[in-house]
């Protein structure tokens, strides 16, 4: 006998709500939407077709030692039990430590622990059992840039703004694909693109603005305007300029709640719309037209993403963003920014001061006590015998960061490597000890990282569905008996003694909600009363004197403002005929996670081509399907070429999260590898925006060639 059971998605941040059917043998037979939803999400393709990866043969079912060295890339793994893998990680990490000190081990943490709640959750602590200060994690390659500037400009790093795109006049989406990437911190119900379609039928107006023609820009929707790869910072300056100049500004909310708003306007005043329109490729009159229309409009709401977070410079174009909506009025306005209330407080003050790590490269800083260190620097700390052991939860360094070759190499000096995951990836092929975690159809869960980001407020709770196959072990309880194995006083002691969910009942109690209480709802879902968009006023302003700092004095002093107007004289200077690369999100990967899922490595996307504009085709003599090699100073590939009329000259494009060609144990994937857009991004010290420390992994200068047969 067939049942259905509710759960949600947890790919993205839109935690669709799901019915999974299962069979009377307790097997997940199909998922499928959930349309009674009071969230009203729908699933995508992904989500629909995640039963490839919960049934896949090639997963991890068992925890595994490396027999052999790791300067081979194929690992000898011998199974061993759950006992002997925690005794003999802690004695080496407990070795390791005791030789070395605590931060000779780091700690790698992946894009997936934010849809793990109780991973999330308890992450902090089992860093606290180890002592390492030497964290690295995912947010310097999407969005560190955010928290960062977030806690600079309001006083807080989680404190991120959601545009009101139900009621807004105007948005202008810059860098996000919304229909393909579901939004980027910002949970909004997916529906296939209906509520940028809405936006239009009620007379309002969506710019986006993109390298390329993105799939989100329809007739139904709006325009793309084009500009030329990592130059948003100099388009959004124009704007504010052009505002500044005809003092457009929302005079009364800037005196109330703004404070150093003239080192703004003297930085923006260096920007004219004819100064930048040569370097970003818009015309002059036409930032003017935006300046007005984001000044005209009722309500307007300016939103940012992963495409402009990775650019060079995502502090400076996410400053200038939350300033354009600032200074115009439209926070806490309706149909502009606000910041969504949750099920619970998680909006931690900025800390008086930031924690410091002392390594052979200089000091470095977790950003506000909530991003990590530089990856981009991950190698040479590894070859300078900074770190001697690592653990990476639920993350593919290989091929997720920068400098695949050099990371590769680094990897094999060091001393002892533990991987947590599902699967055996490129990275973890490499390591001397491997735990399998359980994928999210196995697990309890909340969907935590949506709180604070909702445009429609709820929590909702979902049973497993199944039970873990074979010896897969939750994440957070392997996470857990690490911490007590390198902690014997590890407060993870308690929430192994309750399953994980003390910190979260204790979070949901705010609400006067608990893991029990959710089960026992209707869609094990509680919707959360929205607060007024205007108290956005009161809650963000988390800086001791309640005001908003239009112009950090860090920005002088650190030179990234200087660095900044470098770079404008460096683009102004290069050569128009330069070809930029850039990364091109599809409905076929997600970060590299459905890698192996034979459904989506079909056809000539599965090689990762590189898509060119027609016009580079033929300056290029290239065509559909010829090879060709795509290098410059920090590595190269070869791959074949896709000819895609939706890029302008100048700008190329390939997807992240290919390139799993030593993934041995991935048949699909290591089968149909594609290329790793990653080799042909820079590594080391100037490889990442200062204070932010984010990634450079787009607007990247390359060159390219035909093959010749």
């Amino acid at each position: 006998m067939t049942v259905e059971k509710q759960t949600f998605c947890r790919i993205c941040e839109p935690y669709c709500p799901m019915l999974a059917e299962i069979d009377g043998s307790g097997k997940v037979t199909k998922l499928k939407p959930n349309p009674d939803h009071p969230c009203q999400g729908t699933p995508c393709n992904k989500g629909l077709s995640f039963l490839e990866v919960h049934n896949d043969p090639d997963r991890l079912n068992y925890p595994l030692k490396r027999k052999n060295p790791r300067t081979e890339d194929k690992g000898d793994f011998e199974r061993i039990s759950w006992k002997q893998s925690f005794a003999e990680i802690g004695e080496k990490f407990r070795d390791i430590r005791d030789r070395h000190g605590a931060d000779s081990i780091a700690v790698v943490v992946g894009n997936p622990i934010g849809f793990n709640a109780r991973l999330f959750m308890l992450l902090a602590k089992f860093i606290g059992d180890l002592g390492s200060k030497m964290v690295f994690n995912a947010l310097t390659q999407d969005l560190s840039n955010k928290s960062y500037g977030a806690g600079l400009i309001y006083g807080s790093p989680s404190m991120w703004m959601a545009p009101d795109l139900y009621n807004t006049d105007y948005l202008l989406c810059i860098g996000s694909n919304p229909k393909v990437s579901h939004w980027t911190l910002i949970s909004v119900p997916n529906d296939n693109g209906d509520t940028l379609k809405r936006i239009k039928q009620r007379g309002d107006k969506v710019r986006f603005v993109n390298p390329r023609k993105i799939e989100s820009s329809t007739e139904e929707t709006g325009d793309t305007l084009l500009i030329r790869p990592g130059t948003d910072a100099y388009f959004l300056a124009a704007v504010l300029h052009e505002i500044f100049r005809k003092n457009k500004i929302h005079a009364a909310c800037v005196a109330e709640y703004g404070k150093n708003i003239d080192g703004l306007r003297s930085f923006v005043a260096d920007f004219s719309p004819e100064k930048v329109s040569p370097v970003v490729g818009v015309a002059a009159e036409t930032i003017r037209q935006v300046a007005d229309e984001l000044t005209l409009a009722k309500s307007a709401a300016v939103y940012t993403a992963t495409g402009v977070n990775q650019s060079r410079q995502g502090l400076i174009t996410y400053w200038l963003a939350e300033m354009l909506n600032f200074v115009t009025g439209n926070l806490g306005r309706e149909g502009g920014v606000y910041k969504p209330n949750g099920f619970c407080s998680m909006d931690p003050p900025l800390p008086e001061t930031e924690i410091a790590v002392n390594t052979s490269l200089g000091t470095f800083y977790h950003g506000h006590n909530y991003n990590g260190l530089p990856t981009t620097i991950l190698p040479d700390l590894i070859n300078n015998g900074d770190i001697k052991a690592m653990i990476i939860i639920t993350g593919n360094p290989l091929n997720s960061l920068p400098g695949e070759d050099r990371l590769r190499q680094a990897f094999e000096k060091l001393d002892c490597m533990v991987a947590l995951d599902i699967y055996r990836t490129d990275t973890v092929e490499l390591c001397d000890y491997v735990l399998p975690g359980t994928d999210w159809l196995e697990r309890q869960d909340i969907n935590m990282f949506g709180n604070g980001i909702q445009l429609r407020p709820y929590v909702q709770y979902t049973d497993a569905m199944v039970k873990a196959a074979a010896e897969r072990k939750d994440d957070w309880w392997v996470m857990a008996n690490l911490g007590v194995e390198l902690n014997p006083d590890s407060p993870l002691k308690e929430e192994l003694n309750e399953n994980g969910f003390v910190f979260i009942n204790q979070l949901l109690a705010e609400s006067d909600l608990s893991i029990a209480k959710l089960a026992a709802m209707p869609f094990h879902t509680k919707m959360i009363e929205p607060d007024k968009k205007a108290s956005t006023l009161d809650k963000c302003l988390m800086h001791k004197d309640k005001k908003i700092n239009c112009c950090p004095e860090i920005f002088s002093t650190s030179g990234l403002l200087d660095r900044c107007h470098a770079i404008f004289e460096e683009l102004l200077a290069e050569d128009k005929n330069s070809l930029k690369l850039v990364s091109m999100r599809t409905i076929h990967m997600h970060n590299g996670w459905l890698a192996n899922m034979p459904m989506l490595r079909k056809g000539i996307l599965s090689a990762n081509p590189l898509n060119i504009s027609p016009a580079d085709a033929v300056k290029y003599n290239l065509y559909d399907g010829d090879p060709v090699k795509a290098y410059n100073k920090y590595g190269a590939v070869e791959t074949v070429v896709l000819i895609n009329e939706e890029l302008p000259e100048g700008a190329v494009a390939l997807t992240h999260g290919f390139g799993h060609g030593k993934a041995y144990s991935l048949k699909v994937a290591s089968a149909k590898p594609g290329v790793n857009y990653n080799k042909l991004a820079p590594t080391g010290l100037d490889a990442f925006e200062p204070l932010s420390y984010m990634c450079w992994l787009s607007a990247i200068p390359i060159n390219i060639e035909k093959i010749q047969p």
